[in-house]
Order: structure tokens, then C-alpha cells, then sequence
């Protein structure tokens, strides 16, 4: 294994069926850990659907399946976990008091110390830092800090894993240097998965 797992994050999907092919041929590429499932806003018949036509292609290969932002939906539909984006109304505190341990739990935190110190006291599994999202404020007559030396910080201080949202690859190697416990590479992984060659 690499000195990163690879959790891969599909685009917002419509059409999953569609998908598939695509989501194939991106797991033989890279095989990751986990995959997040981004879907539209549908009924929840057919997003149940959706996820159904998902499961076997991912959990059949002990990939664990994440659903962004719908929690009692990922509990019924026995996804794995669910993914808690800045889009979420709710908090992870309350996530967990609901559901305790049947799900596992991730929150996308931004570049936030502050968000990310609050996830992992409110019982999140993971933390997952990237451009989108809250921003620390810098100290007076301090630069903004890096999300790489985020990450690094993180990773040395805390044992809550840390999921690094990397834009492209060229920004592998900083990523990985970092200590970032998994890596969930840009949307344009899909398109051009051999361009996401994750080494240590």
C-alpha cells in the first residue's frame, strides 16, 4: 500500500447508471478504500435507487461507500458511512447523537483549524481539508496558511485521520510529503485516472 489510501469522490451525479463505466474503469486505475456518492437532489425512491445501482460495483469490492450530506438515507440504504459537506445544515454532533456508531462519519472542513478541532470533538471519524470551505483567519501581520502545511500540522498533532481534497496532480507529492492519511483527488480524476498515480 501506498503511504496514502485513496478515497476517491465522484462527481454530483444524475444519471449513476451512466456512471458506472467511468466509476470502473477510475476504481482499476486507483484502487481506493473508500468512495464518496455525490448526488443530485431527487426523490428518495430514486435516490435509493441510485445507490443500489452503486453498492455492488463498490461494496462488492470491500470499498467502503460514503453518501454525502443524507444521513438517514446512508443508514437505510446500508451505505457505510456518511460525508458531511459545507453544504450541511446540521452538525456532526448531532449526526452522531442520532446515529451513533452505525455510520461512519467525515466532515469537510476547508482550511479551518478552528472547523476541524470542532468536527473531531463532535465525534467525526475523519476530517477532510480542502479549498472549498471555511477558512482560518491568519494572526495579525501573518499570511494565510498553506492547506498543505495544514495538513502537515494536522497530521502531526492530531490522530484524528486527515482526508487532503488535492486540486491536481502536480500537488501529489506535497500532499503525500504532508502525512495526509488518505487522498481524494479533483473531479478531473475521472476523466484522466492514470494522471493520478499516487506513490509515496
Amino acid at each position: 500500500m501506498t503511504a496514502c489510501d485513496v478515497y476517491l469522490a465522484t462527481p454530483v451525479l444524475r444519471d449513476v447508471e451512466a456512471f458506472l463505466p467511468v466509476l470502473a474503469r477510475g476504481l482499476s486505475a486507483q484502487p481506493p478504500s473508500a468512495v464518496l456518492l455525490r448526488l443530485a437532489d431527487a426523490p428518495e425512491a430514486a435516490l435509493t435507487a441510485q445507490i443500489q445501482k452503486i453498492q455492488p460495483l463498490v461494496q462488492g469490492q470491500d470499498i467502503a461507500l460514503i453518501l454525502e450530506d443524507r444521513p438517514a438515507l446512508a443508514l437505510k440504504t446500508g451505505c457505510d458511512g456518511v460525508h458531511l459537506s459545507p453544504n450541511f445544515t446540521g452538525s456532526a454532533r448531532d449526526v452522531r447523537k442520532q446515529y451513533g456508531d452505525a455510520l461512519q462519519l467525515g466532515v469537510a472542513v476547508g482550511a479551518s483549524r478552528d472547523a476541524a478541532m470542532r468536527a473531531g470533538e463532535e465525534g467525526a471519524d475523519y476530517v477532510c481539508f480542502g479549498a472549498n470551505g471555511p477558512a482560518s483567519d491568519p494572526l495579525e501581520d501573518e499570511e494565510p496558511e498553506s492547506l498543505t502545511a495544514l495538513v502537515q500540522w494536522w497530521c502531526m498533532m492530531m490522530e484524528l485521520p486527515a482526508v487532503a481534497d488535492v486540486p491536481d496532480p502536480a500537488h501529489l507529492p506535497e500532499f503525500v510529503q504532508a502525512g495526509a492519511d488518505f487522498i481524494m483527488p479533483a473531479e478531473s480524476f475521472w476523466a484522466a485516472p492514470q494522471a493520478w498515480h499516487i506513490t509515496a
